[in-house]
């Protein structure tokens, strides 16, 4: 129990430059790295951990997308926190609330219910987007603890290993370990995620590992499916599921006892995606290279990788549903909102 005196938040602050061949997930687990490296987060039954029961902060990082910031928010529950806030400059946040009031109004002409509460949501968005001003921490905030993180120093990816989310070590210190079974999916992903994992696989031929396919939306699978990306896995022989948590969850499908796995799902308890399962969490550019391989790539396999197949292009591959700019989410009509409704 913390005391009544005792700041609510921990302060998680990037500075640097994200270094080629680095991706968000690998800031998402440079959290608990960093943490037990200052000792303020321990792994295994008695765990220190200074995130538990505060809310975590995250500055450094305006520019993120809003999409992109949902990968630190979704992973704050891992760290045992109450709640996460990422400072965003307003420039993401208007262009995903333009983007939401096309989807709402999309759903609206599509028969959702209910309809009076679609309403409001547009009509409150709208009322923002007129005058936008964010939270704003005050200038004297006090803080539990205050990470500091250069994204100079992080040069390889960091994979949370079995079988606990705080368990994190670099890629050089797993190389080469075996995975007969890789999962793409989960609420830590997006559409972008799953255009960089086809680039990754096009043109390598089939995988080595069981490949589990999972995009979290019926939109992203109905995107990509457009785009020729379903195709791509599908020649790579990868199983398609239908959007949703699917073996994140371990309630709707399983991975085989005992198998290496590497997801990049939210967690890797014991036995939740498979009995006696070895779970490797980390992103899904290297999930990919990882099941076209069989193992988990070396440092400079992995990024020679990414240098020949996702920086160049990271512009196209990394975008997203912008709703407001498709024509198969455009509404037909204008829908005026009542401003007193």
């Amino acid at each position: 129990i913390m005391p009544l005196d005792m700041p609510e938040s921990v302060l998680v602050k990037f500075s640097g430059t994200m270094q080629p061949g680095i991706t968000l997930r690998d800031l998402v687990n440079a959290i608990p790295y960093f943490a037990i490296q200052e000792g303020e987060l321990t792994t295994g039954k008695k765990k220190k951990n200074i995130f538990s029961g505060r809310i975590l902060e995250i500055e450094g990082l305006p520019d993120l997308k809003v999409e992109q910031a949902f990968e630190f928010s979704d992973a704050s529950a891992e760290r045992s926190a109450n709640g996460c806030t990422i400072k965003l400059n307003k420039d993401p946040i208007i262009e995903f609330m333009h983007s939401n009031i096309t989807l709402l109004q999309h759903m609206i002409e599509a028969g959702y219910k209910d309809t009076r509460t679609l309403e409001r949501r547009i009509n409150e968005m709208k009322n923002w987007l007129e005058d936008p001003v964010l939270l704003e921490p005050d200038d004297d905030a006090q803080y539990a603890y205050t990470l500091n993180i250069n994204l100079d120093n992080i040069t390889e990816p960091l994979i949370a290993c079995p079988n606990d989310p705080d368990n994190i070590k670099t890629l050089s210190e797993v190389a080469n370990n075996k995975i007969d079974e890789v999962f793409i999916g989960s609420c830590m992903t997006n559409i972008g995620h799953y255009r960089a994992a086809a680039k990754v696989i096009e043109g390598l031929g089939s995988t080595e590992s069981i490949l589990w396919i999972a995009p979290p939306t019926r939109m992203d699978e109905s995107q990509l499916k457009k785009e020729g990306v379903y195709k791509i896995f599908e020649s790579a022989g990868a199983r398609t599921e239908i959007p949703g948590c699917s073996l994140c969850m371990g309630n709707q499908a399983r991975v085989k006892d005992k198998a290496h796995v590497f997801s990049t799902s939210t967690r890797n308890f014991d036995n939740r995606m498979g009995k006696d399962a070895q779970v490797y969490l980390g992103s899904a550019e290297l999930a990919a290279f990882c099941s076209i391989l069989g193992y988990i790539p070396t440092k400079d396999e992995y990024l020679s990788l990414m240098s020949d197949k996702i920086n160049q292009n990271a512009g196209e591959i990394y975008q997203y549903l912008n709703f407001n700019l498709m024509d198969d989410y455009r509404t037909k009509k204008v829908i005026e909102i009542n401003p007193a409704s």
